[in-house]
């Protein structure tokens, strides 16, 4: 075999034969490229090789209003350039390895942030910028003042392609934790990550800005058999439990996004949806949606406080004081914590502080045994060792 070099180029003998060999060569690899493209560009690639082990996230798109719809067409930049389409590709190799390693999260984009950097035009090139739309029977929305503010589709519409109405099946093969949902923005919660009815809210929580007259405001889990009192009580707790972890979630997820940052790590795929940059100015202003409590969305936080007397929940302080307000006010305690709201039922209280005793039966009868079988110590937390004396010195005398 003759041996190619360059020198083949200045003979006149085998020049032709050099120059048609690497025109071949040339054009063998744009139909590789080409072909690379076009098959890593469709649908069995995305789902079969690229995601393959991620079956959650490919049966929401299935079930989607999108489902026929490429996924180029939106996870790629609209009109990108030949070098643009090419640098998207070989990001996109790094998902590639993940899944053949078994090294991927999940969920996948865990806080919805393609959404919130992808561009208005990823829709308007299939969806008119001018098409009025009314999502549900009692729900006003002005699309154009969302525009007018530089809010994207997607900041709202962050599961119109992959729609998790099913149960998801898969587990982080890291941790081994099952694949959560995401948020769903298109519900009333994650509207009040904007809209507030607190002074200094980005925008307007008030009923009437959403809802036309005559909607029915109350939800239907306020109506339901024990909401009021007790239910609804629990619903609170388990409401300020639940939005102080999704707190502590976020916050560590932006600790670690930042540290990507800082340590001039890749961004990745997400860069392409912005021109490169990978952001957006309303991630720093707005919460995530699971952060919104969800009674927040209709009550202001001195609702709480103007019901109960008192601020609520109970600030982390006031136990110190709670013994003072009630024997000042005992209605006030009774409205939670005793029976039909009656001042003089003292069951809560006996239960914590005179767990010796039957809660349910007057104290008094009772503590002469309590004292007897534990001795006054106990007593002497709240009270102080001369208290005794004012009732058992004051009966002696009587006698």
């Amino acid at each position: 075999m003759p041996r190619i070099s360059l020198s083949g180029f200045k003979d006149p003998v085998r020049r032709p034969r050099y120059i048609i060999w690497t025109g071949v060569a040339t054009l063998m690899m744009a139909a590789v490229v080409i072909v690379a493209l076009g098959v890593t560009s469709t649908y069995w690639f995305c789902a079969e090789v690229c995601h393959e082990v991620q079956d959650d996230t490919i049966t929401a798109y299935d079930r989607s209003s999108h489902a026929e719809v490429s996924c180029m067409a939106c996870h790629m930049p609209v009109n990108a350039d030949p070098v643009k389409f090419l640098l998207h590709k070989a990001e996109a190799l790094a998902e590639l390895y993940l899944t053949a390693t078994d090294k991927f999260s999940l969920p996948l984009n865990p806080t919805s942030h393609l959404a919130m950097v992808m561009p208005e035009k990823q829709c308007t090139q299939c969806h008119s910028e001018n098409r009025r739309i009314t999502p549900s029977e009692g729900i006003i929305i002005d699309h154009k003042v969302h525009r007018d503010e530089e809010i994207t589709c997607t900041m709202c519409h962050n599961r119109v392609a992959h729609r998790e109405d099913f149960e998801l099946t898969l587990t982080d093969p890291k941790t081994g934790k099952p694949n959560r949902k995401h948020d769903d923005w298109m519900k009333m919660s994650a509207c009040c990550r904007c809209h507030g009815l607190e002074e200094g809210s980005l925008a307007t929580g008030a009923c009437a800005a959403c809802h036309p007259p005559g909607f029915e405001l109350k939800p239907d889990d306020h109506r339901a058999e024990g909401f009021y009192p007790a239910g609804h009580a629990k619903m609170a707790l388990e409401e300020i439990e639940r939005v102080k972890a999704a707190e502590a979630a976020a916050a560590a997820y932006r600790e670690k996004e930042s540290k990507k940052t800082t340590d001039g790590a890749s961004l990745g795929i997400e860069k392409a949806y912005a021109g490169g940059g990978g952001y957006n100015p309303w991630e720093e202003k707005i919460p995530s949606a699971g952060e919104v409590n969800y009674c927040s969305t209709c009550h202001a936080e001195k609702f709480c406080s103007d019901c109960h007397g008192l601020p609520m929940p109970h600030p982390s302080d006031f136990q110190a004081g709670h013994g003072d307000l009630g024997r000042s006010s005992p209605k006030v305690c009774a409205t939670c914590h005793a029976q039909g709201g009656k001042a003089d039922d003292t069951r809560f209280c006996n239960a914590c502080h005179h767990p010796d005793g039957d809660p349910a039966l007057p104290w008094i009868p009772q503590h002469v045994d309590a004292v007897r079988t534990s001795g006054a110590q106990a007593c002497f937390k709240c009270h102080k060792p001369t208290y005794c004396a004012g009732c058992h010195v004051a009966a002696a005398v009587r006698r």
